[in-house]
């Protein structure tokens, strides 16, 4: 079978022509668009990269502006308030949203793909086009300058880029348009996004979680990908809805778009019962909360108890002791 050309979703098409309008002439952009037969309603449709890579080397050249890619990204909005209202507002920490970034990239692009690295005190986000979708460079730094004002957004304070295989003289271009230190990387095409893996545990305050965002996103997900697994789709829903009491199949069900029935078959058949995948959750969530200081009585709400006396009881279970004193081993005291 033959595998069907690089596309992207018709609402990053939107996000794209939505940046362009600011700096392009309406005229101009309204012909390109007809040109490219882009202007029709494509709902939920892919679109192919192909014509969007067609679409924004023309009016590059048409407004003398070799980055006119980037200048677009640099008018959408990466606003705290924004993101927040996204999948990425069910992420509770810059990890958990690069994670999730990562996880939907495709949905969005097959222009490259997303991968989270860390060595040491490093972490970072590297991008690597895909060979198939003939990415260009302004494309390529397009999806750099997203990733980076949506780390931004969410609170990244101290980044650098790397870059590999492209010519010297966009190096100093990426200096003016990134606004960050930009090194030259050894290896194969690819650009990066470099900060202090510490950042990596800061933890994000979004006063309510988007859960339909997210559970849009892993609906796609299931229809797109044979190989999904319904667990992972249940684990991101529950990290989602334990600060909200809420911890049945039935809930994830609903969500998923399935019948609760068939919901635990999907696990059964993955040999992931309901019951011990929130039993993980919770434990991962408790683990990340005790870095904060949140009392026990909160801890036990925020991970779906609605009596603190069962929270005392699971935590013995998982760690052997009490929470006072995994706080202790966690965080000693430092010597006076």
């Amino acid at each position: 079978m033959a595998q069907s050309a690089p596309s992207a979703s018709s609402e990053h098409l939107d996000k794209i022509v939505k940046g362009l309008r600011a700096c392009v002439p309406a005229s101009s952009l309204q012909a390109a668009l007809q040109r490219h037969q882009l202007l029709v309603p494509l709902h939920a449709q892919r679109v192919p990269l192909a014509a969007i890579r067609q679409l924004v080397t023309e009016l590059a050249n048409e407004q003398k502006e070799p980055w006119l890619l980037v200048r677009a990204f640099s008018h959408l909005n990466y606003s705290p308030a924004f993101l927040a209202s996204t999948y990425l507002g069910n992420a509770s920490t810059l990890r958990d949203a690069i994670n999730l970034s990562q996880r939907y990239f495709h949905q969005n692009s097959d222009l490259a793909t997303l991968d989270l690295q860390q060595s040491g005190s490093q972490a970072c986000v590297v991008v690597t086009p895909n060979p198939a979708a003939n990415a260009t460079e302004q494309q390529l730094l397009g999806a750099l300058y997203a990733v980076m004002r949506t780390c931004q957004g969410l609170g990244l304070q101290q980044a650098s880029a790397g870059i590999a295989g492209l010519p010297a003289r966009t190096l100093d271009d990426c200096r003016k348009l990134l606004r960050i230190p930009v090194v030259a990387l050894d290896g194969p095409l690819r650009v990066e996004l470099h900060f202090p893996a510490l950042e990596l545990a800061r933890a994000l305050n979004t006063p309510q979680p988007n859960i339909s965002r997210l559970a849009r996103r892993e609906r796609q997900l299931i229809r797109s990908r044979s190989d999904h697994l319904w667990s992972e789709s249940v684990q991101l829903l529950l990290a989602a809805l334990l600060a909200r009491g809420e911890t049945r199949l039935s809930r994830c069900a609903s969500l998923l778009a399935v019948a609760p029935r068939t919901l635990q078959r999907r696990l059964t058949a993955e040999q992931q019962p309901f019951s011990a995948l929130l039993d993980t959750v919770r434990q991962q969530r408790c683990l990340e909360y005790l870095n904060s200081e949140h009392g026990d009585d909160t801890l036990a709400l925020l991970l779906g108890y609605r009596q603190t006396s069962q929270f005392y009881r699971q935590f013995r279970s998982w760690f052997g002791c009490s929470p006072a004193q995994l706080r202790k081993r966690l965080h000693p005291a430092q010597p006076q």
